[in-house]
């Protein structure tokens, strides 16, 4: 049997962070919903060349294009192997839908962990986030400030603020994650799958926590 973990949680709460320190310690593989998009453009899978003209054009993927990529890769992986979805199941249809599934593929949703924060901790975390267009490579202000103030360790270029780290989008992010995301919470909530997670402490901590949740 497959085991999915679902990681909830709002913009800036440490999703990502969370499932990629503790992917490893349990040998688990961390599936970004970028990352899946970007590994069946680059594989060339029926879903990911569907994909293609979505993204090419500037629109959103579709929920029935998602959900070929995400039963591609349950029909791939291997018995026995635990996968954290972060970023999907983000709509009550798509949680719904996974449901489905992963009974179809052997899998089996285990829990879904909800990392919670205050909204003031959300803001400080997203607002201070920059990042290198040069490189990738990313910083917070206070929280990873590179060693000189608004300049890259790694190649030396200029930081900048990513477009959906602005304060007026990082508003809208999270009042789009109340509305569309909120009620997959009530979802899992209402099987029994929820484990809560503290959002605002430290990222050691809260990996700690995670850990815990997906025994």
């Amino acid at each position: 049997m497959k085991k999915i973990i679902i990681f909830l949680g709002a913009p800036g709460a440490g999703k990502g962070t969370a499932a990629g320190a503790v992917a490893p310690k349990i040998n688990a593989r961390h599936v970004s919903t970028g990352a899946m998009l970007r590994d069946a453009l680059a594989r060339k899978t029926p879903a990911g060349l569907e994909a293609k003209s979505y993204m090419e054009s500037g629109g959103l993927v579709p929920d029935e294009v998602l959900c070929k990529m995400i039963g591609e890769l349950l029909a791939e992986t291997s018995d026995g192997t635990t996968l954290f979805f972060d970023g999907f199941p983000r709509t009550l249809a798509q949680a719904e839908a996974l449901e489905k599934l992963a009974a179809d593929n052997g899998a089996v949703v285990h829990n879904a962990v909800l990392i919670d924060a205050p909204e003031a901790i959300l803001l400080e975390r997203l607002g201070g986030r920059r990042v290198c267009p040069k490189c990738g490579a990313g910083y917070h202000v206070t929280n990873m400030p590179p060693k000189t103030a608004g300049i890259c360790d790694q190649c030396g270029a200029e930081l900048v603020t990513r477009a959906d780290d602005q304060p007026d989008t990082i508003r809208h992010r999270l009042e789009v994650y109340q509305s569309a995301t909120a009620p997959v919470v009530g979802f899992y909530r209402t099987a029994g799958k929820v484990v809560d997670v503290d959002g605002s402490k430290d990222a050691a901590t809260v990996a700690e926590q995670v850990l815990a949740a997906c025994k």
